[in-house]
């Protein structure tokens, strides 16, 4: 593989304006070439000079992309110095509360003159981190640390690669001295007071926060390597149950349409089994979301906080999607054969499909990817009591999948209340699936959830910003389209016409209302586009990841999908489809409006990220009290030394001369 495409594998996303422009210096290079002066009428000094404006051009680009890098590594580093300072204090003071037994140790083993931890952790009212909070904290911090030795690695590879090109392709050797005099004893590739720093929490960790077991520690620090593929095994598996999948799913419908269940079952068949095959549908959209992030570059493990040490690859996704697929499709089969197979009750199939689903998410044992099933159940019950904590990103997007998710969610009721109140005491199966008073309620539940969210993020709020409550504005429309949909069904039949009945008029008004509102929002706040009304990028914004003609496409696709509730209405108003089935359709394209949605509304927190240079994860520690803090200051005070022989101990004065404002 080529350095440039190795360089743009493996570099920080968010941090990719401060890395060297590798691939603009070696277009330059070949630009310088192409654009020398041929020809017999042409003297040597002509030539020469030339090459010199060139030269001076070049090096020049060069220098400025040194000085870019150092400033930024230099911000980095002293941003990672304090942190490790703070975080040693946190770590210390937790040690030395009572209860803990841990030996004490030096706040820098390495400097025997820092000064050590004489204070107790009982001389300050503040709250204390918890071994927990320590640990998540201190990976989190690892994380930043490895990721500041990958910009230097990178960027002094770029420097020493773009000079030896430059002589190559000129036949001089000036890259290889200007590579000697700028760039060996920059500040950036001073490597010594990061690997410092690794080396110390590393130690840290497995002394306080692993009980000493080193191997331990290192699980729990290490991540994967950067730009690693997927594993082929993984690859493997889900190319096999996708291939699986797919033979069943044609074998089911072969048999749907020659062995269809008997008449008074069909309408059960259908509302047992729409849920369950939503779910499907789902875990193949997110397969393929996490493959296009992945594949724009777009950071989706750190927008939604995910650990990066198990985060799921989308083959990973593809095959749970197929997994569920494989799931319902011998379930159907079961329902289809149950008297082949001698099983005298078809309704125990989809019971049996329900319970093994919901187990295979809930199961506790550390197995089936166990981390990102906790962390889809963490999030679901933090979207359910999302008044009693702050509301993250991921909180606030997993809400909006379950809005998306709102017609699987009132059949999940209806299954729960078929196998209780009509299987288990044998009643009229047509019962189970009349509309009652909770099936509004379950549809106005994720519309409800995000609405507290919304609420609560204006509380947490310090500016009080009323985007957030014209943000549960747009929910609350759904609490009137349900109201007056629900309102509507239930008084029809006293009309002689739909549209004599009071209660349509204001179902259509409120779902014009709502329509409206969250297209708007979701196209200005979401996607922030509109925000340029001239130019190449029309109707759009600045900054685009995607190709420019999928964002005209989603303008246009959203508004269509989200207007498909007017094509319901009619289609039920002239009996062209029974009610089930167009409502099974709009479901399908909701979930896919939402599918489109995730790739720009991720995109746009990506380039919030970007333009924060935000690469990790925030680190959430306790205040120090004013002893902590002026221990700190005495730690950041003192000068990092060099080890005799290495890079960092040459030329000290160049290295003072270039970074000196940041220390």
């Amino acid at each position: 593989m080529k350095f440039g495409k190795t360089f743009e594998t493996h570099l920080t996303i968010e941090w990719r304006q401060q890395y060297m422009r590798y691939t603009d210096l070696k277009t330059l290079i070949r630009r310088g070439v192409d654009g020398a002066p041929t020809g017999d009428a042409v003297s040597q000094a002509e030539l020469n000079a030339y090459y010199a404006a060139f030269e001076e051009q070049f090096f020049t680009e060069c220098q400025h992309e040194l000085t870019r890098v150092n400033n930024f590594f230099l911000e980095k580093l002293a941003e990672a110095r304090r942190k490790h300072g703070t975080l040693k204090l946190q770590l210390l003071a937790t040690a030395r509360a009572p209860g803990h037994t841990a030996s004490s140790y030096s706040l820098n083993s390495q400097r025997p003159s820092a000064v050590s931890v004489r204070a107790n952790s009982s001389s300050s009212n503040r709250k204390l981190m918890t071994q927990r909070q320590l640990r998540n904290a201190y990976s989190e911090f690892y994380l930043t640390l490895v990721l500041l030795q990958n910009f230097q690695s990178l960027n002094e590879t770029g420097f020493r690669k773009i000079c030896k090109k430059y002589d190559k392709h000129l036949r001089s050797t000036r890259g290889a001295d200007w590579m000697e005099r700028n760039v060996i004893y920059a500040p950036f590739t001073d490597q010594h007071a990061l690997q410092r720093m690794v080396v110390e929490v590393e130690e840290l960790y497995t002394h306080y926060l692993a009980g000493g077991d080193r191997s331990r520690a290192m699980t729990k620090l290490r991540v994967p390597p950067l730009g690693q593929p997927t594993p082929a095994r993984i690859v493997f598996r889900a190319g096999l149950a996708l291939g699986m999948f797919l033979m069943l799913a044609f074998t089911t419908l072969f048999s749907y349409f020659r062995r269809p269940p008997v008449q008074g079952n069909i309408e059960a068949f259908m509302r047992l089994y729409r849920g369950p095959f939503t779910w499907v549908i789902f875990n193949f959209y997110m397969a393929a979301n996490v493959a296009g992030w992945q594949r724009a570059g777009v950071n989706h493990v750190l927008i939604f906080e995910i650990d990066p040490r198990s985060h799921l690859q989308p083959a990973t996704f593809l095959e749970i999607a197929c997994t569920f697929g494989l799931l319902w499709t011998l379930s159907i089969l079961g329902f289809l054969f149950h008297d082949l197979i001698h099983v005298h009750d078809p309704f125990v199939f989809p019971l049996a499909l329900t319970l093994i689903m919901i187990m295979l998410l809930i199961n506790p044992l550390p197995i089936m990817n166990w981390p990102a099933r906790w962390w889809t159940m963490r999030l679901v019950g933090r979207v359910i009591t999302a008044p009693l904590h702050y509301v993250g990103f991921a909180d606030f997007w997993m809400g909006d999948q379950m809005n998306s998710l709102v017609t699987c969610m009132a059949d999940y009721y209806y299954i729960v209340r078929f196998y209780v109140v009509c299987w288990l005491r044998y009643a009229s199966v047509d019962f189970c699936f009349e509309e009652d008073m909770f099936v509004p309620i379950s549809r106005c539940l994720p519309a409800w959830f995000r609405f507290a969210q919304c609420l609560r993020r204006f509380r947490d709020s310090g500016s009080k910003s009323a985007s957030y409550l014209i943000n549960a504005g747009k929910y609350s429309t759904t609490f009137f389209v349900v109201f007056f949909s629900t309102m509507r069904g239930r008084t029809d039949d006293g009309y002689a016409n739909t549209f004599s009945n009071p209660y349509t008029w204001f179902f259509i008004l409120s779902y014009i209302v709502s329509t409206i509102y969250c297209y708007l929002w979701d196209v200005c706040k979401d996607f922030g586009i509109f925000k340029i009304w001239r130019g190449e990028h029309l109707f759009l914004r600045e900054k685009l990841v995607y190709p420019q003609a999928f964002y005209y496409f989603v303008i246009i696709e959203n508004l269509i999908l989200r207007c498909f509730w007017a094509v319901e209405f009619l289609v039920l108003y002239h009996k062209l489809i029974t009610p089930y089935n167009i409502k099974t359709f709009a479901s399908i394209l909701e979930i896919t409006r939402r599918f489109i949605w995730n790739y720009i509304r991720l995109e746009n927190e990506h380039l919030y990220n970007c333009g924060h240079f935000r690469a990790t994860r925030d680190i959430h520690l306790a205040a120090l009290n004013s002893q902590q803090e002026r221990m700190l200051e005495n730690m950041m005070g003192e000068p990092d030394g060099a080890a005799p022989g290495t890079a960092a101990g040459r030329k000290p004065d160049e290295r003072r001369r270039l970074g000196k404002e940041y220390f």
